[in-house]
């Protein structure tokens, strides 16, 4: 009796192996074109846009130099998602150590531009601008290893704020504010979504607030900027030479032309091919271009989060949060200081902005954002979920150990058929089962009656 279903099962294992291979053998990982196309659409509109905001000063020098280091970036990005994620949690620590030894050696030999000190090599790397991407990956693999420990003051909140007291301080030093807070928020947002207490991490932000804000006010360059930024507050007549400028050929918006007034009037705005590019945008595409510019943004911020939802472990999770997070807010600080809204940073714009630096680090961050989505599920993984927690401030990740994967966790109790030695059944196959036996019980009574019949007949 135990040949037919022993057959049975070795004609499907061959038939899964050689005839039905397909549904047997898992499907290749995909890339995420629709991540692809947006980078795409805002990798080409920037180029226009440096050479549309350099031409009349350099010629076309600079947008020669943007497609060497988007050539560069490509191939950066294809190593980056061709390389597994899961890689890079081994290397976390040797990765952090590099950037903040970078940080440090600019502090001591890098070059003095335009009244900081932030580059070595001539200007030629901003070591600040990889030192986001080291602490995504650290940040990411510290905050998965911990897991319910990292809600503990001790094992979670003091030695992240160390971490990231640390790294914000060497970039301070350069002086470079907006960088701290771009670092500051992808820490701070990967440390939340994997599940921090959110009372300590209030406390934290506070006292990171007040430091931050005694450190700008003791900085000249600091106070300076925000000074102008308020006087052009009150009274748009007292703002910054560069600043006003900015905003004259965003109000003017002649749109793209070949009359000389059109170039001419930006040969007056210092770095608007990459501090101020976003007004060059609303100069030359106007109130449209803007809002599209604003679109590609808020899209790749949402296939960043749809990655981190499907990612395969947390670490991949946390690390897509990180990265989004970094692009979204550097975006929103170079829009608002191109439009006056805040204080002038310097942030060049996420892939469209002239620079070498900003260039591979961000394309760096998008090539293993690709790596994550080709390592993804199909479905939403059980842990991929996102929620400000309950009164106990659970974690918005819920912890499924040390890097465990979806097909590594247990069954639920839809899932968790009946094992030999556990008593656990599957409840739809326990009521197949008891409906089988209420259908068998007319039978046996049927069999049981006529068994009596033929022995009373015998007898």
């Amino acid at each position: 009796m135990s040949a037919g279903p022993q057959r049975r099962s070795n004609t499907s294992r061959g038939r899964g192996a050689d005839g039905d291979s397909r549904s047997a053998t898992p499907p290749a990982p995909a890339l995420d074109y629709p991540l692809i196309g947006i980078l795409a659409t805002l990798l080409a509109l920037g180029l226009v846009m440096v050479y549309s905001a350099s031409v009349i000063q350099v010629g076309a020098q600079f947008f020669l130099s943007q497609i060497l280091w988007i050539v560069l970036g490509t191939g950066v990005l294809i190593a980056m998602a061709c390389i597994p994620f899961r890689l890079w949690q081994s290397l976390a620590i040797p990765v952090m150590a590099v950037a903040l030894l970078a940080l440090a050696a600019v502090l001591i030999f890098g070059d003095d531009r335009f009244g900081a000190r932030r580059t070595l090599f001539n200007g030629r790397v901003q070591p600040s601008e990889f030192a986001k991407l080291a602490v995504v990956i650290y940040v990411a693999a510290w905050v998965a290893s911990k897991g319910k420990k990292l809600t503990e003051v001790e094992g979670g909140l003091v030695p992240f704020s160390i971490l990231m007291g640390l790294v914000t301080a060497l970039i301070v030093l350069e002086p470079s504010f907006s960088v701290a807070i771009i670092t500051l928020a992808i820490g701070v947002v990967i440390f939340f979504v994997g599940g921090a207490d959110i009372r300590q991490l209030l406390i934290a932000a506070i006292v990171a607030a007040v430091v931050l804000a005694v450190l700008l006010l003791q900085s000249h360059y600091g106070v300076d900027r925000i000074h102008g930024w308020w006087a052009t507050l009150s009274d748009p007549s007292q703002a910054s030479y560069q600043t006003s400028q900015a905003m004259q050929i965003l109000r003017r918006g002649d749109g793209i032309g070949t009359t000389p007034d059109n170039w001419l009037e930006k040969a007056n705005v210092p770095l608007l091919w990459s501090d101020y590019l976003f007004a060059n945008i609303g100069h030359d595409l106007r109130f449209p271009g803007t809002v599209g510019v604003v679109a590609l943004y808020a899209a790749l911020g949402y296939r960043g989060l749809g990655i981190a939802l499907k990612a395969s472990d947390r670490f991949g999770a946390l690390m897509a949060i990180g990265i989004t997070t970094w692009i979204l807010s550097q975006a929103a600080i170079h829009m608002g200081a191109s439009l006056a809204l805040i204080p002038t940073t310097g942030q060049p714009l996420p892939f469209m902005s002239y620079g070498g630096s900003a260039m591979l680090s961000c394309m760096a961050a998008m090539g293993l954002l690709l790596s994550i989505a080709r390592a993804s599920t199909d479905k939403k993984a059980a842990y991929a979920r996102f929620a400000l927690g309950g009164r106990a401030g659970g974690p918005r990740l819920p912890d499924s150990g040390r890097g465990e994967r979806p097909e590594d966790a247990k069954p639920t109790a839809r899932e968790g058929y009946a094992t030999a030695g556990s008593k656990k059944t599957d409840p739809d196959r326990k009521d197949a089962e008891s409906r089988r036996s209420v259908k068998r019980k007319p039978a046996r009574r049927l069999e049981q009656s006529i068994e009596r019949k033929r022995l009373e007949r015998r007898g």
